[in-house]
Protein backbone atom coordinates (compact mmCIF):
# COMPACT_ATOMS: atom_id res chain seq x y z
CA UNK A 1 0.00 0.00 0.00
CA UNK A 2 3.14 2.07 0.87
CA UNK A 3 4.60 1.97 -2.53
CA UNK A 4 1.21 3.12 -4.38
CA UNK A 5 0.44 5.90 -2.06
CA UNK A 6 4.06 6.59 -3.28
CA UNK A 7 3.96 5.95 -6.45
CA UNK A 8 0.71 7.94 -6.86
CA UNK A 9 1.47 10.78 -5.15
CA UNK A 10 4.71 10.68 -7.27
CA UNK A 11 3.19 10.61 -10.46
CA UNK A 12 0.39 12.97 -9.36
CA UNK A 13 3.01 16.10 -8.27
CA UNK A 14 5.39 15.60 -11.72
CA UNK A 15 2.94 15.54 -13.96
CA UNK A 16 0.88 18.44 -12.32
CA UNK A 17 3.80 20.42 -11.81
CA UNK A 18 5.91 19.15 -14.23
CA UNK A 19 3.61 19.37 -17.72
CA UNK A 20 0.21 21.21 -16.38
CA UNK A 21 2.31 24.14 -15.21
CA UNK A 22 5.07 24.06 -16.73
CA UNK A 23 3.97 22.50 -20.40
CA UNK A 24 5.71 22.61 -23.80
CA UNK A 25 4.66 24.76 -26.80
CA UNK A 26 6.19 25.34 -29.97
CA UNK A 27 6.99 28.56 -31.43
CA UNK A 28 4.84 29.36 -34.26
CA UNK A 29 6.92 32.16 -35.92
CA UNK A 30 10.04 32.97 -36.54
CA UNK A 31 10.00 36.54 -34.86
CA UNK A 32 12.06 35.61 -32.13
CA UNK A 33 14.66 34.44 -33.70
CA UNK A 34 17.40 33.23 -33.14
CA UNK A 35 16.99 31.98 -29.74
CA UNK A 36 13.58 30.66 -30.73
CA UNK A 37 13.52 29.77 -33.88
CA UNK A 38 9.83 28.56 -35.74
CA UNK A 39 9.19 24.90 -34.42
CA UNK A 40 11.37 24.83 -31.07
CA UNK A 41 10.12 23.73 -28.15
CA UNK A 42 9.82 26.17 -25.03
CA UNK A 43 8.92 25.44 -21.37
CA UNK A 44 6.78 28.53 -19.91
CA UNK A 45 6.64 28.32 -16.03
CA UNK A 46 2.32 29.21 -15.49
CA UNK A 47 3.31 30.02 -11.62
CA UNK A 48 5.55 32.90 -11.95
CA UNK A 49 5.21 35.39 -9.52
CA UNK A 50 6.27 38.32 -11.60
CA UNK A 51 8.85 39.13 -14.60
CA UNK A 52 11.64 41.12 -15.73
CA UNK A 53 13.33 42.97 -18.05
CA UNK A 54 15.12 40.01 -20.54
CA UNK A 55 12.11 37.66 -19.92
CA UNK A 56 10.14 35.97 -22.63
CA UNK A 57 6.74 35.79 -21.70
CA UNK A 58 3.61 33.83 -23.07
CA UNK A 59 0.30 36.59 -22.94
CA UNK A 60 -2.59 36.90 -23.83
CA UNK A 61 -2.59 39.83 -26.73
CA UNK A 62 -5.93 41.14 -25.73
CA UNK A 63 -4.82 44.45 -25.47
CA UNK A 64 -3.65 44.52 -28.82
CA UNK A 65 -6.87 43.32 -30.25
CA UNK A 66 -6.25 39.65 -30.88
CA UNK A 67 -7.67 36.54 -29.53
CA UNK A 68 -4.53 34.72 -29.05
CA UNK A 69 -1.76 33.81 -26.46
CA UNK A 70 1.63 35.50 -27.85
CA UNK A 71 5.09 35.38 -27.33
CA UNK A 72 7.82 38.45 -26.75
CA UNK A 73 10.43 39.23 -24.93
CA UNK A 74 9.76 41.99 -22.11
CA UNK A 75 12.46 44.87 -23.11
CA UNK A 76 10.90 47.82 -20.44
CA UNK A 77 8.47 47.51 -17.32
CA UNK A 78 6.52 49.44 -15.41
CA UNK A 79 8.06 53.25 -14.60
CA UNK A 80 10.79 52.73 -17.23
CA UNK A 81 11.17 55.19 -20.40
CA UNK A 82 12.04 52.94 -23.40
CA UNK A 83 12.56 55.06 -26.74
CA UNK A 84 14.13 54.87 -30.30
CA UNK A 85 15.47 57.99 -32.32
CA UNK A 86 15.95 57.02 -36.27
CA UNK A 87 19.61 57.11 -37.07
CA UNK A 88 20.62 55.63 -33.32
CA UNK A 89 21.62 52.25 -33.79
CA UNK A 90 20.34 51.10 -30.33
CA UNK A 91 17.34 51.70 -28.51
CA UNK A 92 17.54 53.60 -25.07
CA UNK A 93 16.31 52.47 -21.92
CA UNK A 94 16.18 55.08 -19.42
CA UNK A 95 18.00 57.36 -21.12
CA UNK A 96 20.97 54.78 -21.48
CA UNK A 97 21.98 52.62 -24.70
CA UNK A 98 20.42 49.11 -23.88
CA UNK A 99 22.52 46.00 -24.85
CA UNK A 100 20.06 43.41 -26.18
CA UNK A 101 22.72 40.46 -27.45
CA UNK A 102 19.51 38.24 -28.21
CA UNK A 103 18.53 40.22 -30.99
CA UNK A 104 18.89 38.60 -34.59
CA UNK A 105 22.18 39.91 -36.95
CA UNK A 106 22.57 42.44 -33.57
CA UNK A 107 20.54 45.05 -35.25
CA UNK A 108 17.83 46.04 -32.66
CA UNK A 109 16.33 49.00 -34.79
CA UNK A 110 16.16 47.08 -37.81
CA UNK A 111 11.96 47.69 -39.11
CA UNK A 112 11.42 50.35 -36.65
CA UNK A 113 8.14 51.93 -38.16
CA UNK A 114 10.15 55.49 -36.99
CA UNK A 115 10.67 57.51 -33.73
CA UNK A 116 9.21 56.49 -30.50
CA UNK A 117 9.51 57.63 -26.57
CA UNK A 118 7.18 55.22 -24.13
CA UNK A 119 6.88 56.17 -20.28
CA UNK A 120 5.76 52.31 -19.50
CA UNK A 121 2.62 52.77 -16.96
CA UNK A 122 2.61 50.67 -13.86
CA UNK A 123 1.86 47.07 -13.79
CA UNK A 124 2.67 46.71 -17.72
CA UNK A 125 4.80 45.74 -20.14
CA UNK A 126 6.90 46.95 -23.51
CA UNK A 127 7.10 43.89 -25.46
CA UNK A 128 9.16 43.29 -28.70
CA UNK A 129 10.43 40.37 -30.98
CA UNK A 130 14.28 39.29 -31.24
CA UNK A 131 13.76 39.21 -35.15
CA UNK A 132 12.83 42.85 -35.35
CA UNK A 133 12.57 43.33 -38.84
CA UNK A 134 9.71 40.73 -38.58
CA UNK A 135 7.67 41.39 -35.47
CA UNK A 136 4.68 42.92 -35.11
CA UNK A 137 4.83 43.48 -31.15
CA UNK A 138 5.23 46.80 -29.29
CA UNK A 139 5.65 49.54 -31.57
CA UNK A 140 3.20 48.49 -33.83
CA UNK A 141 0.32 49.20 -31.02
CA UNK A 142 0.65 52.47 -30.39
CA UNK A 143 -3.56 53.02 -31.41
CA UNK A 144 -4.68 50.03 -29.72
CA UNK A 145 -2.64 50.17 -26.12
CA UNK A 146 -1.19 52.62 -23.88
CA UNK A 147 2.18 53.27 -25.19
CA UNK A 148 1.88 49.66 -27.57
CA UNK A 149 2.41 47.98 -23.77
CA UNK A 150 0.26 45.18 -22.48
CA UNK A 151 -1.06 44.62 -18.54
CA UNK A 152 1.34 42.39 -16.08
CA UNK A 153 -1.72 40.97 -15.57
CA UNK A 154 -2.07 39.47 -19.23
CA UNK A 155 1.29 37.24 -18.69
CA UNK A 156 0.17 33.86 -18.36
CA UNK A 157 4.12 31.96 -18.16
CA UNK A 158 7.50 32.83 -18.01
CA UNK A 159 10.16 31.04 -20.21
CA UNK A 160 11.90 28.35 -18.58
CA UNK A 161 14.75 26.46 -19.60
CA UNK A 162 14.24 22.63 -20.28
CA UNK A 163 17.28 21.44 -18.77
CA UNK A 164 15.72 23.82 -15.45
CA UNK A 165 16.47 21.46 -12.18
CA UNK A 166 13.03 22.07 -11.36
CA UNK A 167 11.39 21.10 -14.60
CA UNK A 168 14.02 17.64 -14.45
CA UNK A 169 13.11 16.76 -11.29
CA UNK A 170 9.40 17.20 -12.02
CA UNK A 171 8.97 15.45 -15.48
CA UNK A 172 11.27 12.38 -14.13
CA UNK A 173 8.97 11.60 -11.06
CA UNK A 174 6.48 10.64 -13.59
CA UNK A 175 8.26 7.38 -14.84
CA UNK A 176 9.35 6.99 -11.36
CA UNK A 177 6.15 7.40 -9.73
CA UNK A 178 4.63 4.97 -12.23
CA UNK A 179 7.47 2.26 -11.54
CA UNK A 180 6.49 2.65 -8.11
CA UNK A 181 2.71 2.40 -8.72
CA UNK A 182 3.94 -0.89 -10.88
CA UNK A 183 5.93 -2.34 -8.31
CA UNK A 184 3.38 -1.79 -5.63
CA UNK A 185 0.88 -3.82 -7.65
CA UNK A 186 2.94 -6.61 -8.38
CA UNK A 187 3.94 -6.49 -4.59
CA UNK A 188 0.04 -6.43 -3.91
CA UNK A 189 -1.24 -9.23 -6.25
CA UNK A 190 2.06 -11.47 -4.83
CA UNK A 191 1.11 -11.00 -0.93
CA UNK A 192 -2.79 -11.95 -2.25
CA UNK A 193 -1.52 -15.24 -3.55
CA UNK A 194 0.50 -16.17 -0.86
CA UNK A 195 -2.40 -15.50 1.66
CA UNK A 196 -4.19 -18.15 -0.64
CA UNK A 197 -1.90 -20.03 -0.94
CA UNK A 198 -1.79 -20.26 2.94
CA UNK A 199 -5.49 -20.78 3.39
CA UNK A 200 -5.66 -23.37 0.50
CA UNK A 201 -2.50 -25.77 2.60
CA UNK A 202 -4.16 -24.82 6.30
CA UNK A 203 -6.28 -27.58 8.34
CA UNK A 204 -9.86 -26.98 8.37
CA UNK A 205 -11.36 -25.79 11.95
CA UNK A 206 -11.65 -27.92 14.56
CA UNK A 207 -9.74 -30.77 13.20
CA UNK A 208 -7.26 -32.26 15.73
CA UNK A 209 -9.19 -30.62 18.89
CA UNK A 210 -12.36 -32.77 18.30
CA UNK A 211 -9.86 -35.80 19.15
CA UNK A 212 -8.12 -34.26 21.96
CA UNK A 213 -11.78 -33.39 23.13
CA UNK A 214 -12.66 -36.98 23.17
CA UNK A 215 -9.93 -38.25 24.90
CA UNK A 216 -10.67 -35.68 27.92
CA UNK A 217 -14.24 -37.20 27.43
CA UNK A 218 -13.18 -40.66 27.98
CA UNK A 219 -10.65 -40.42 30.93
CA UNK A 220 -14.08 -38.15 32.72
CA UNK A 221 -16.17 -41.55 32.00
CA UNK A 222 -13.48 -43.84 33.67
CA UNK A 223 -13.33 -41.91 36.65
Amino acid sequence: MALLVSGGMLTCVGGLGGYFFMPTRVMPSNHMRPSHPAGGSMVFNLLVAGVDRGDVVLFDAAAWGERSLAVERVVAVGGDRIAYTPGDRTLTLNGEPLDEPYVLDGDPVVGSPGAFDVTVPADRLFLLGDTRGNSADSRYRFQESEGGTVPLSAVKGALIDEDDPLVVGLRSAVPAGGGLLLLGAVSGFAAMRSRRRAVSVAPPSGEGRGADDEGMTGVVARG
